[in-house]
């Protein structure tokens, strides 16, 4: 017989959850309500189910992320394709039009929060996508600055899911330790999704389609809209709603699947709205660090999404020449997303010292682009586009440090609030008259990452500090044998689970 699995002691008493069957708890509990004292399973089976997750939920979550960050930044595509023009969009119009797909973020935000807790969530989702498709695909017929904004105004508002429901499903389906990996990956999705949108555009931008009837910038949103309105319905009938209900494991696997989860304290949450949980996320000073993070990020992010090609257009390149000079920053995106998802993965505790790593060279890099001539800033450009590991060490501390579902339903809205205010004010950064060099807008990022690192630096002693405090109240019979226990089946916070540490 295969060797047993020991992460949690060999074995796996479940006589205490068939307790809480009764008092409204998650479905998870009810997988094994049938089995006795003791689960046992072997490691090659927990890699199997591990394996499973990766190679068709992951992929499904990565495709998703990609669509919408192509529908979402397609405005960019099309700033130097004529959208300008045939919108007759002048002074800071071009800045509002991408902020204002962000007061929808947060016009969605609650609303969106309460959905995902009442309906299937796969279901929820494929339907998102649809709508969002739609308001992308719509966007082709704008000619005005108004009719541009309700467009950009309802792709957010659909969008706004999009974040909270892919961390979810982290939290759901890997344990701790495989967490930040998997939202790097699919967080790496934005990096891909720019590269195909560039290719895109660049096809589109020559041959024969120049001479469509349609301008160039409107061909981006009809290739664009239309897949993503077809992925919605494959995701619709496809994504599971939970591990208890995915029709690729089997009725062993899922019940593996759930254990592995609660066996490393992340906590089997049920989907009942708590009040108190959600008052603790509004108390915790862990959620308000990630939000300020997360507003901070959104500086230099917005900026970069909103401007990436007219600044390089200000640089001395012809329109086709900025969308084929704007793919390394693609790559230096993704293999940034890769490289620190790994390391986190492979060193504990390493998440913060990814943020603060990656802030200093975005400091280094926006310093450098404001500063230097512009036929020398193009290499200290790319290397901005780091930019993106703070905030998806962020979302992985999310998964990973909140417990309970409702406090961390309650933090992943807080936290999108604060993403979404930074995504409005970024772009105002970028003001017409300082056009193609933008130094405001530079001068913003660089004083956003030094922020940055400040709130790092300062998460990592509190969360030290939070954990010796866990330590020493931990009572004397409290061992490793027995941490598997009632507890982990319970819908608890962070705080009040007495075997959860943080990790930093």
């Amino acid at each position: 017989m295969a060797e047993k699995n020991n992460e949690a002691g060999d074995s796996r008493r479940i006589s205490e959850v068939k307790q809480t069957l009764n008092q409204g708890q998650d479905d998870a509990i009810e997988i094994l309500a049938n089995d006795g004292d003791v689960f046992e399973y072997d490691d090659s089976e927990a890699r199997m189910v591990r394996w499973k997750f990766d190679l068709i939920l992951l992929p499904m979550m990565a495709m998703t992320y990609i669509l919408s960050f192509m529908d979402k930044t397609a405005l960019s595509e099309a700033s130097i394709f004529g959208i300008q023009e045939s919108n007759h969009l002048v002074g800071q119009q071009y800045s509002w039009a991408n902020s204002i797909f962000y007061f929808g973020y947060l016009f969605a935000q609650y609303p969106s929060s309460i959905l995902m807790q009442k309906l299937p969530i796969g279901k929820y989702f494929g339907i998102m996508i649809i709508l969002w498709g739609v308001a992308t695909t719509c966007t082709v017929a704008s000619q005005n600055f108004a009719a541009l904004a309700v467009c950009r105004f309802f792709l957010g508002a659909f969008e706004t899911c999009i974040s909270p429901v892919l961390t979810i499903l982290v939290g759901q389906y890997w344990t701790r330790k495989e967490q930040p990996l998997r939202a790097s990956i699919w967080w790496a999705g934005g990096a891909v999704g720019g590269f195909i949108a560039d290719s895109i555009t660049y096809a589109v931008s020559g041959g024969a389609l120049k001479h469509s009837k349609y301008e160039t910038w409107q061909i981006v949103f009809l290739v664009f809209g239309p897949v993503t309105i077809a992925w919605g319905f494959f995701l619709y009938f496809l994504m599971p709603t939970s591990p208890m209900t995915a029709w690729f494991l089997t009725e062993r696997e899922r019940k593996i699947s759930v254990i592995r989860v609660a066996q490393n304290h992340t906590g089997i949450e049920n989907r009942q709205y708590k009040l108190y949980q959600a008052k603790e996320a509004l108390l915790d000073v862990q959620v308000w660090m990630l939000c300020a993070q997360a507003f901070l990020q959104c500086i230099p992010g917005g900026g970069l999404t909103a401007f990436s090609k007219l600044i390089i257009r200000g640089m001395g390149y012809s329109d086709r020449e900025s969308v084929v000079m704007s793919m390394p920053s693609n790559a230096v995106q993704l293999a940034s997303n890769v490289v620190a998802g790994t390391v986190s993965q492979l060193l504990p505790n390493s998440r913060c010292a990814m943020m603060i790593s990656a802030n200093a060279i975005v400091l280094i890099g926006s310093a450098l682009v404001e500063t230097l001539p512009s036929s020398k800033g193009l290499g200290a450009f790319y290397i901005t586009f780091v930019n993106t590991v703070p905030y998806i060490m962020c979302m992985s501390l999310i998964s990973s440090n909140i417990g309970g579902f409702t406090k961390k339903t309650t933090t992943g809205v807080m936290m999108f609030m604060s993403y979404s205010v930074g995504q409005i004010v970024a772009p105002q950064f970028f003001l017409t008259r300082e056009a193609p060099r933008y130094p405001t807008g530079f001068r913003a990022f660089y004083v956003s990452v030094a922020l940055m690192i400040v709130i790092e630096i300062a998460m990592i002693v509190y969360l030290w500090r939070r954990n010796i405090k866990k330590e020493r109240e931990a009572t004397s019979t409290t061992n490793e044998a027995s941490r598997f226990s009632f507890a982990d089946f319970q819908d608890l916070t962070d705080k009040e689970h007495p075997d959860f540490r943080y990790v930093f």
